[in-house]
């Protein structure tokens, strides 16, 4: 399989469920309590399919944990990054209740913050070709989010709206660029587990703070609504698909790719929501699919 598929599928997965979030509204639960229960979830299926995998014996290269990682405090270098990616979880979580503007967006979904760490980090080129990509991506990506914005009559201007998903970014974006480091010692999925699990355990603690009973609808959660299992098995496959990219690609070329996610979600709410695209989302996603076009034919 060519490898930048895998990022083509995470981004896929991310961008269904950023649309799928509308049905977990219309179910009357809150942005706290849905990515506690998406990522209860999501741990549970992830972790299953670990155990499926490692008792049957099937792709090893998924579930490995190298000796090393008992030396030189790597787990704690593991542990490091998974506290640095749910940061941004914490930042994320209030600045749900502001309008984001359009260069936050932006910011956010063209990974600015991965790439200048991949750069300090790891030394990565940034050639001609991907920045033209990720230039065109960007025009897109902003035609789209100008029209959310507009869209808004109330859309809040406050410093907050900014700082915090400008943060958000910030922490995901070192976060996602590191787990190259944990990816040397454990195989994809081994790191999607424990990631994902310190993610949750750090929404429970959002969970709390902001007044809700962790678990208190779970028979709800499991039993009345399915849109818990699907949001479940898209951050599944999200996660891992993620991981698997950026083991076999550079961080440039997986945020080239990894904007598809943009119309993949504006298609998705149009196929399940009824919500036609505009002209400018059109445009949009236009840019968007010449930068992952003009990404994968420029030599």
């Amino acid at each position: 399989m060519l490898s930048f598929i895998y990022p083509l599928i995470s981004a896929t997965c991310f961008g269904v469920s950023n649309a799928y979030w509308r049905n977990i509204e219309k179910a009357g639960f809150s942005y706290e309590e849905a990515i506690f229960y998406r990522g209860f979830i999501g741990v549970i299926l992830l972790s299953t399919l670990w155990l499926l995998l490692h008792f049957t014996g099937q792709l090893a290269s998924l579930l490995y944990i190298s000796k090393e990682i008992a030396v030189n405090n790597h787990w704690l270098q593991t542990l490091f990054v998974c506290i640095v990616c749910s940061t941004g979880l914490v930042c994320f979580v209030p600045s749900l209740r502001y309008r984001i503007v359009a260069v936050s967006v932006s910011l956010s979904s063209i990974n600015v913050f991965g790439i200048l760490s991949a750069i300090f980090f790891f030394g990565e080129a940034f050639m001609f070709k991907q920045f033209i990509s990720l230039f065109i991506g960007a025009i897109g990506i902003l035609l789209i989010a100008l029209k959310s914005n507009s869209s808004n009559k109330e859309v809040s201007f406050n410093i907050r709206s900014i700082i915090l998903p400008l943060l958000a970014a910030f922490f995901w974006g070192i976060g996602y660029t590191l787990f190259k480091i944990p990816l040397k010692w454990m195989g994809a999925l081994t790191l999607g587990v424990i990631i994902e699990l310190v993610v949750w355990m750090v929404s429970f603690v959002l969970l709390i703070k902001s007044g809700f009973m962790p678990f208190k609808r779970l028979n709800e959660v499991l039993t009345a609504t399915p849109h818990f299992y699907v949001a479940g098995l898209l951050l599944v496959c999200g996660s891992l698909f993620i991981n698997l990219a950026i083991s076999h690609l550079t961080i440039v070329e997986v945020s080239v790719f990894g904007i598809v996610s943009f119309p993949v979600t504006i298609v998705t709410a149009f196929l399940f929501h009824n919500e036609k695209p505009t002209l400018k989302e059109w445009m949009g996603i236009l840019f968007i699919i010449a930068s992952i076009f003009y990404q994968l034919v420029v030599k």
